[in-house]
């Protein structure tokens, strides 16, 4: 590991990158298979949904040193609608609003907390 730390800090970065786009290819590929479908009953599909977007959203923000929250809350979105619009497609899957709802409150209290904890202290 590179002793430097802005090298140290890039190298983070692009590795949450690629952990990022990894589990986004991951959502479309596993999600293709009908298999898939009923994979988790209610509620526990809502928690899943939950969970990936969340940990997505994360490694974006690490990815980008937390720039452009708004930007990142977008393509998260963007990341949802087109998995839901995808499944649509696949035979034996269905979209699911509630779904896309799960995945929005997700990226939305990750980013959130994500820009308040970054958010400098106003006690000196």
């Amino acid at each position: 590991m590179p002793t430097d730390p802005s090298t140290r800090a890039a190298m983070v970065r692009c590795l949450a990158l690629l952990a990022a786009a990894a589990i986004v290819f991951e959502l479309f590929y596993a999600g293709a298979r009908p298999a898939a479908a009923g994979w988790l009953v209610q509620p526990w599909d809502k928690v899943a949904h939950f969970a990936a977007y969340s940990i997505i959203a994360a490694l974006m923000w690490v990815a980008t040193s937390g720039r452009m929250p708004f930007a990142l809350v977008v393509l998260a979105l963007l990341v949802g609608g087109l998995d839901e619009l995808h499944q649509a497609g696949v035979p034996g899957r269905t979209a699911d609003s509630m779904d896309f709802l799960a995945d929005a409150c997700a990226v939305a209290a990750t980013i959130g907390v994500l820009s308040i904890w970054r958010r400098p202290s106003c006690a000196a």
